[in-house]
């Protein structure tokens, strides 16, 4: 199976309520850049201006993500996250040419929710994308 065929699987276990449950619960073991990344594959998701098969590498990331039982257990200190980690990074990487300001300024507002607005804004500082 090829790799992206493969991560296409787990978009079956995408659910909206499901994944920001999750990220209530891991906000303070992922680091905010991590949880921003999240976030705006997550509002990525819905922009039509989006292909489809690439934002179904989002929702299958995003599904791997919110999964209970992946490749390693997010229970192991120091190694549960690497897996999701490298998905989410992939997923990123895709959509690097897609994330407009509108969609950052989406994300780092529910980022604020999750962990507070000094952290928000370090993430904001960062400016991990360039605008549009």
């Amino acid at each position: 199976m090829r790799p992206v065929k493969k991560l296409e699987s787990y978009s079956k276990y995408f659910d909206e309520k499901k994944l920001f449950k999750k990220l209530k619960s891991v906000a303070g073991t992922l680091s905010a850049n991590m949880l921003y990344y999240i976030l705006v594959l997550f509002y990525l998701i819905s922009d039509k201006n989006v292909p489809f098969k690439t934002r179904m590498i989002f929702v299958a990331a995003l599904g791997y993500l919110i999964l209970p039982t992946d490749m390693i257990s997010d229970f192991i200190p120091g190694l549960g996250f690497t897996d999701d980690a490298a998905l989410i990074t992939f997923a990123v990487t895709q959509a690097s040419n897609y994330v407009t300001p509108e969609i950052q300024e989406k994300a780092i507002t529910m980022l604020e929710k999750l962990v507070g607005p000094k952290s928000a804004h370090k993430v904001r500082k960062k400016g991990f994308f360039k605008a549009g």
